[in-house]
């Protein structure tokens, strides 16, 4: 019988009932705004009904026949003008014969509404979405009834809106728990237990028994180490009894003297023996601290999210603030603020990763974060196109640092055993931010606009330093004193270091496989990425009608995949596939994913070309970057400088990407657009398989650990 952990066992009561109360929650809350929803719509119409009832009653009363009214599309038609959840109205006469019909386009009388009845479907009887007026003319006689007819599907489309904004928020829910009880089960159980065990550890190799342990915060261990320290405690005294005693006995010579040479030999290793434990009275001299990767987990979390609040709307943000740059097309301009984000981010990665080395992990994360608070604040403030482009670069610069620190901090954290299982806390965390972020984004925008949510990204940011300072530990950092101040200049030097060298570079760019790998895989699947999910996908979406929540709910669609399908999709690979063939197939997946927008351009294939890049990527992308660890240039240069540069190449697709796409579309639109890039992308994929040639290399274990994120 399989044997799960104590913290697996919590994850799964937890999240097992979270999901069983949120389904709940989500069936009472979409029944009960169902319910309100009607309610408040009929009692308004019922309003619309009775002031039309009242007009016609009043020419009714003058003697006029109900079939003979002039001047009744007018009035009917503002009616309707002024109630969207009206979808038509009709009166008919006291034989039940329909006399008008009137909806936002047409305006039917007797005749034509007798040829055109199975078409319009007219109700036959009182029904809940129906709302009938009797009509009463000379005398208070019945004349007929003036019938308003709801919209159900519009009702109804409002409904499933409120249940896919309450879903995504169950399912953002179940995402954040995710995370953040991963941190709770870490702070609270696994390290306490963990440092409880290294104590006692230390305090065996050091043979002392009078210091006391910490306690975890568990009851029945807390006591079970009081009765330890307890029986510790007894030990001790009858051990030190035991020992002046023994050296009494030892000391005396008479003793001695009676006893046997090989006697005497037992009785000195039986008093060595008793010399191994001793008892300072002292407290440790080393305060036991024991970090892991998954207590920064949270910090990830929000501050992805805080930048990720964005994604869904950015494009339609920069359309507000347009302005003509020179001569370049309106598309171009409207990617440039993601371009200027992704280059600075791209050229803030290594002095970031160098900042964090010099300065420690938790400097290095405040830095990053408060320069993106500072950018998120700037962005939200910005009254023109050229600022939000710069404004987004700041924000850029933060992001970079963050990223690479949080990925030193994972390095100092694990070995070679578990870095992998380090790197993927990260990316579940980051892709976790992501696919919170652009969904709650989306939603909120829709209500209370874009500038905002910049506002509360900022703060979100500064949340996430103060989760950072409270449960993150000095830990292991590069400089080995927490005083260290590296001496002027040095600092600078070191940054500048961190670049890649000349020598390096050509090295790998002269390469074939390398070559290959990073303009025919790594920069046309960025392209696909960036220009089709963060760029065209918002535009794209807004010109098919769909509100910021749907949008939202799309976007988000790409890292939910990728957080569902990444690791499996890797371990799959690991055992069963060929690197080479994997990342051909992705390739060209990623490319005809793309190609039927020649065809189709509605927003179901917007959604289908969503979920399929997710899909594919999450087989792909982790693939290239370890074919590309096991190029034998790399491992020449070393494999932290090759990969970088690897790195660094790839980013340039999403530099490119959305001024790409933006040309792409002032010229053919937006779906032939992202059909190009998909016959581009495709086409790369098989220039890769011709120009690529096999190398007999191998990677170790050890190497591909340190390469897995």
């Amino acid at each position: 019988m399989k044997r799960y952990s104590l913290r697996r066992k919590i994850l799964f009561i937890v999240l097992g009932f979270t999901i069983i109360l949120q389904l709940f929650y989500l069936y009472v809350n979409v029944r009960s705004f169902q319910k309100r929803y009607y309610a408040v719509l009929r009692s308004n119409l019922i309003i619309v009904g009775e002031t039309l009832k009242d007009n016609l009653d009043f020419i009714l009363k003058k003697g006029i026949p109900i079939d003979r009214l002039f001047g009744l599309e007018k009035v009917l038609k503002g009616s309707l003008s002024d109630s969207p959840y009206l979808k038509y109205i009709v009166i008919n006469g006291k034989e039940n014969k329909y006399l008008y019909y009137c909806d936002r386009k047409s305006f039917l009388r007797s005749e034509s509404i007798a040829r055109q009845t199975k078409q319009l479907n007219l109700p036959t009887k009182q029904e809940k979405y129906t709302l009938r007026f009797p009509l009463a003319g000379f005398d208070e006689k019945y004349e007929g009834n003036l019938i308003l007819v709801m919209d159900r599907a519009l009702i109804l489309k409002k409904v499933k809106e409120i249940a896919l904004d309450t879903g995504t928020i169950i399912l953002i829910a179940m995402i954040s728990i995710f995370d953040f009880l991963f941190f709770i089960v870490a702070h609270t159980i696994s390290l306490p237990v963990r440092i409880v065990a290294r104590e006692i550890q230390l305090d065996l190799s050091e043979g002392r028994l009078d210091r006391p342990l910490h306690r975890t915060g568990i009851d029945f261990l807390d006591m079970m180490i009081q009765y330890f320290d307890h029986y510790r405690y007894v030990f001790k005294e009858k051990w030190i009894k035991l020992v002046i005693v023994w050296q009494c006995v030892m000391k005396t010579n008479a003793v001695r003297a009676v006893w046997h040479t090989s006697l005497l030999e037992r009785l000195t290793k039986i008093e060595s023996l008793l010399n191994n434990f001793s008892f300072s009275g002292k407290p440790r001299t080393l305060d036991v601290s024991i970090s892991d990767p998954v207590l920064i987990r949270p910090a990830i979390f929000l501050f992805v999210f805080a930048e990720s609040l964005s994604i869904s709307f950015l494009p339609l943000y920069a359309n507000e603030l347009y302005q003509p740059i020179l001569n370049i097309s309106k598309e171009v301009v409207l990617g440039l603020p993601i371009s200027a984000f992704m280059l600075s981010t791209a050229v803030s990665l290594p002095f970031g990763g160098a900042w964090s080395d010099i300065f420690g992990r938790k400097k290095a994360f405040l830095s990053g974060a408060l320069i993106s608070c500072m950018g998120l604040l700037l962005t939200g403030s910005a009254q023109t196109i050229t600022m939000l482009i710069l404004y987004r670069a700041i924000v850029g610069i933060g992001f970079g640092i963050v990223y690479m620190t949080v990925q030193g901090y994972i390095v100092d954290t694990t070995n070679s055993d578990n870095r992998a299982e380090g790197m993927a806390i990260f990316l579940s965390a980051f892709y976790g931010g992501t696919l919170c972020g652009s969904a709650i984004g989306g939603m909120i925008a829709d209500r209370i606009g874009f500038r905002i949510l910049f506002s509360v990204g900022a703060v979100l940011t500064l949340i996430s330093i103060v989760f950072l300072y409270l449960f993150i530990s000095p830990g292991p950092e590069i400089t080995k004193s927490v005083k260290y101040k590296p001496p002027p200049g040095e600092w600078l030097k070191k940054m500048i270091s961190a670049l890649p060298s000349f020598k390096d570079i050509s090295r790998l760019v002269s390469d074939r496989n390398f070559i290959a790998l990073s303009l025919f895989q790594g920069i046309p699947n960025k392209i696909c990425l960036i220009g089709f999910i963060y760029y065209l996908a918002p535009l794209f979406l807004k010109e098919l009608g769909n509100s910021q929540s749907n949008t939202g709910r799309y976007i988000m669609g790409y890292s939910l995949v990728m957080i569902l399908l990444s690791q499996t999709m890797s371990k799959w690979s690991d055992r069963h596939g060929n690197i080479k063939q994997i990342i051909v197939i992705g390739g060209v997946f990623s490319g005809i994913i793309l190609i039927p927008f020649f065809f189709v351009n509605n927003t179901f294939m917007i959604a289908v070309g969503i979920l399929s890049l997710g899909t594919v990527h999450s087989l792909s992308v982790p693939n290239q970057a370890k074919l590309a660890s096991q190029l034998g240039v790399v491992q020449d240069v070393g494999l932290g400088s090759g990969i970088g540069i690897y790195r660094q190449l790839e980013r340039i697709g999403n530099v490119l990407a959305p001024i790409i796409l933006g040309v792409l579309a002032s010229i053919f639109g937006f779906a032939k657009s992202l059909a190009i890039i998909g016959i581009y992308t495709a086409f790369s994929s098989l220039f890769f398989l011709l120009i690529y040639k096999d190398e007999e290399r191998e990677i170790s274990g050890e190497k591909s650990a340190h390469i897995s994120g």
